[in-house]
């Protein structure tokens, strides 16, 4: 199982990242402050502290083909291989782009383009896009890309019902499932209503309610994990591993998972 673990465009990611007694797989998230170059700068030097690293690009935020130009440029010279491509939600579209199926066959014909696109995959849905449109719009970047995320969310059934869905519809890519790391509750759910996350929001608050839940002061991925654990090894799911939103709580949430993939390894061979 592949676990990756997100983190912000910071000079703390750095530090944090420095602190790993391992090398990891890491994303950086696109600032809607600081937009993709930053991204790539934060990932530059996360790269030359030995991890593998996959840098989120806005097709919204790219001005210009120079601009691509540039940050295929400074990620190939970088190192970085991986680019995980998304719409993003800058108002208007700072250049010609204005969604990640528009950017995605420029980037696959680019001379400098990654070795690794990753396309998002949305289980809840999109807040400003109907379901059968993802739907069709995934099946045509995913011939075009090398693997899914989806987006946060905490109701491990909702997750496993999409990912059969769209296995359904002849994609086949490997799939990463987004969990929360462990984070605080609050900036939590803060961040959750932000990214569109809302109905697993209210999916929680009707099962037992958000404190009882996801607890007094901090969330742990076991709940979706423990959901999704029995269906890991189904290959008509083909679930690779886990993409952590750590929300830069970074080595709590890598303690955690090196916990949990003990625990299981423990459980396995004793069955």
């Amino acid at each position: 199982m592949i676990s990756q673990f997100e983190v912000l465009p910071l000079e703390r990611s750095v530090a944090l990242a420095a602190q790993l007694p391992q090398p990891e797989r890491l994303t950086v998230t696109c600032s809607p402050r600081h937009g993709p170059d930053e991204s790539v700068a934060v990932a530059r030097r996360l790269t030359a502290l030995g991890h593998t690293v996959a840098v989120h690009v806005a097709a919204r935020m790219i001005r210009a083909r120079a601009h691509l130009d540039q940050l295929l440029a400074a990620m190939a010279e970088a190192g970085v291989d991986d680019m995980f491509l998304i719409g993003g939600d800058a108002t208007p579209p700072q250049g010609p782009w204005s969604s990640a199926v528009d950017l995605l066959p420029v980037v696959q014909e680019h001379p400098q383009r990654p070795a690794e696109i990753g396309i998002a995959g949305y289980p809840e849905g999109h807040p400003l896009i109907d379901s059968e449109t993802l739907a069709e719009v995934l099946e045509r970047k995913s011939a075009l890309a090398a693997y899914i995320t989806t987006q946060l969310c905490f109701d491990g059934e909702a997750v496993r019902a999409w990912i059969a869905r769209t296995r359904e519809r002849g994609v086949e890519l490997p799939m990463l499932v987004g969990l929360p790391g462990v984070v605080d509750r609050r900036r939590l759910l803060e961040m959750s209503m932000r990214i569109g996350v809302g109905p697993s929001i209210a999916f929680l608050r009707k099962q037992r309610g958000l404190r009882k839940l996801l607890g007094p002061s901090s969330v742990t991925p076991d709940r979706v994990y423990d959901e999704l654990a029995p269906h890991l090894a189904d290959p008509k799911l083909g679930i690779a591993g886990f993409h952590y939103y750590t929300f830069n709580q970074l080595m709590d949430t890598w303690n955690w998972d090196r916990e949990k993939q003990h625990r299981s390894s423990k459980e396995a061979a004793t069955k």
